[in-house]
């Protein structure tokens, strides 16, 4: 039983928050739990409503958190290769940021510093299809090596 003053005020917090990232779920009662008996329940198109509201403001607020992070060096810990034969790795930064680099070496479990130059999805869709969904807070980034 969420009223709309509630829900109102718990997005409110969110986007001053900021948060880097959020996990949004539906609330739905569990069998044999005292919730199931409970009345006011939210109806399922008031609860789709308000977790796209909130999965909207979740993507903006992770697009803000990482375009803080723009220009900046950060370590960034190589995990592997998108996809075999791509030169595009991806790893995250100390900070939890993903970030994705094309590279003629193997980066794989490396640290290196990368300039963190752009959010994912603001790349050429090409490039997109090759390291990432562009999902948000997701960015690519420029290392120094020896290509």
């Amino acid at each position: 039983g969420e009223t709309d003053a509630e829900f109102d005020e718990t997005y409110r917090f969110c986007n001053n928050i900021q948060f880097a990232a959020m996990h949004i779920f539906n609330y739905s009662p569990r069998p044999g739990t005292s919730a199931t008996k409970m009345s006011g329940r939210v109806n399922e198109k008031m609860k789709k409503e308000r977790s796209l509201r909130m999965l909207k403001l979740a993507a903006d607020s992770a697009d803000r958190f990482a375009l803080r992070f723009i220009g900046r060096t950060k370590n960034v810990l190589w995990e592997n290769e998108v996809r075999p034969g791509s030169g595009v790795y991806s790893g995250l930064t100390d900070n939890y940021l993903r970030a994705y680099a094309r590279s003629s070496t193997d980066l794989s479990n490396i640290m290196t510093e990368a300039k963190l130059i752009k959010l994912a999805g603001d790349m050429p869709k090409t490039m997109l299809k090759l390291s990432t969904k562009g999902n948000h807070g997701e960015i690519w980034s420029e290392i120094d090596s020896e290509d």
